[in-house]
C-alpha cells in the first residue's frame, strides 16, 4: 500500500493526466462550438490547466523539495474552481434568458401582436372589452391629462402616460422618445401578455421627423413580440400623411374590430358589446355638447393646460 511520498507522486501523476485529458477534450469542444459554448470550452481548457497540470507540478515538487509547495497546490485549484464556476454561472444566466425569450407566454388576448386602429371609439371599446371579460394589463400613452382620460373613457389603465413638456408625475415629454421606449419595454417585460395603446403619434411629429417616431413604434413592437404583448397605435389618414400610414400599415396589423370583440366576449354576448357601444358613442357626443368635442379633447385640450401651466409656471 503507497503511503508517504508514493502517494503524493502517484497523485500528482493523476492530475497531470486528468489535466491533459481535460485539456485536449476541452479544446476539441472549442473547435466544434460557437459563442457562449466556446467561451466556456476556452475557460474549461484553462481550468485543466491550471488545475491538472500545475497542480500536479505542485504535487512533485512537494515531493521532491518539501511540503513548502502547497501554497502553489492550494492557489491553482483555487483559481481553476473560480474560473469554471464564474463561467458556467454566466452560462447558465443566458440560457434562462434565451428559455424565457424562446418560451414567451402562449397569448391569450386575440389582439395583433401590433395592429392599428383608425378609430379612438373603437379603441376604447376593445380596451374596455379586454379588461372587463380578460382583465388584460395595459399601459395607455395619450395626449389628456391622467384624470380626465379615466373620467371620460372609464378606464383605469395599470400605467398612463401623459404625452406632454408639462412636468407632471406622469408626463413624458413627446421629444423624450428614448425615455418613452424604456418605459413600454419595462411594462411589456413585467406584464405577461399586457396591451400597450397608443394615441398622440401626430402630436410626437411636431417635435421628431418620422423616422424618429417609426424607430420607435418598431422597438417597441419588437419588444412585443420577444415578451407576448401587444402593441395598439390610434392612427388614419386624417392625422398622418398617406406615405406615413402606408408605412405603418406594412409594419402593422389592421384591426378588426368586430372580429376581436366576438373572440373576446363570445358569440352570445357580442350583441351586448355592440349595444355598449352605441352607449358609448351617445355618452361621447354627451361630452361633445359640454361644448368639448372628441377632436377637440385629444389636440386642443391638451395643449391649453400645458399654455395654462406653462403660464403659471
Amino acid at each position: 500500500m503507497l503511503e508517504g511520498p508514493g502517494l503524493l507522486y502517484l497523485t500528482g501523476v493523476m492530475l497531470v493526466f486528468i489535466g491533459i485529458y481535460g485539456m485536449m477534450k476541452s479544446y476539441r469542444e472549442y473547435q466544434r462550438h460557437a459563442k457562449p459554448i466556446k467561451r466556456l470550452a476556452a475557460t474549461l481548457t484553462i481550468s485543466f490547466f491550471l488545475f491538472g497540470i500545475i497542480g500536479g507540478l505542485a504535487v512533485f515538487l512537494m515531493v521532491f523539495y518539501g511540503p513548502s509547495f502547497w501554497v502553489l497546490e492550494a492557489v491553482s485549484v483555487t483559481a481553476s474552481y473560480l474560473l469554471l464556476s464564474n463561467s458556467a454561472l454566466g452560462l447558465l444566466e443566458k440560457v434562462e434568458i434565451r428559455h424565457r425569450i424562446r418560451r414567451k407566454p402562449v397569448s391569450l388576448c386575440p389582439l395583433p401582436v401590433a395592429g392599428v386602429i383608425g378609430s379612438r371609439r373603437d379603441a376604447l371599446t376593445l380596451l374596455r372589452a379586454l379588461k372587463s371579460y380578460m382583465g388584460t394589463p395595459t399601459m395607455i400613452i395619450a395626449r389628456e391629462h391622467p384624470e380626465r382620460w379615466r373620467r371620460i373613457t372609464g378606464l383605469r389603465p395599470e400605467e398612463y402616460v401623459w404625452l406632454t413638456r408639462v412636468e407632471h408625475p406622469q408626463a413624458i415629454s413627446p421629444s423624450n422618445l428614448h425615455v418613452l421606449t424604456e418605459r413600454v419595454i419595462e411594462f411589456l417585460r413585467t406584464s405577461e401578455d399586457g396591451v400597450v395603446y397608443i394615441e398622440g403619434i401626430e402630436y410626437m411629429l411636431f417635435y421628431s421627423d418620422f423616422r424618429a417616431v417609426a424607430k420607435f413604434l418598431f422597438s417597441i413592437r419588437d419588444t412585443a413580440m420577444i415578451y407576448g404583448g401587444h402593441v395598439l397605435v390610434l392612427a388614419n389618414d386624417e392625422t398622418l400623411r398617406p406615405e406615413y400610414m402606408a408605412i405603418l400599415k406594412r409594419e402593422f396589423e389592421e384591426v378588426r374590430v368586430n372580429e376581436l370583440l366576438e373572440k373576446i366576449v363570445g358569440p352570445t354576448l357580442f350583441g351586448v358589446v355592440a349595444k355598449r357601444r352605441k352607449g358609448y358613442a351617445s355618452s361621447e357626443s354627451s361630452e361633445k355638447r359640454s361644448g368639448v368635442s372628441e377632436k377637440e379633447a385629444q389636440k386642443d385640450g391638451p395643449l391649453r393646460w400645458e399654455e395654462e401651466a406653462e403660464e403659471r409656471g
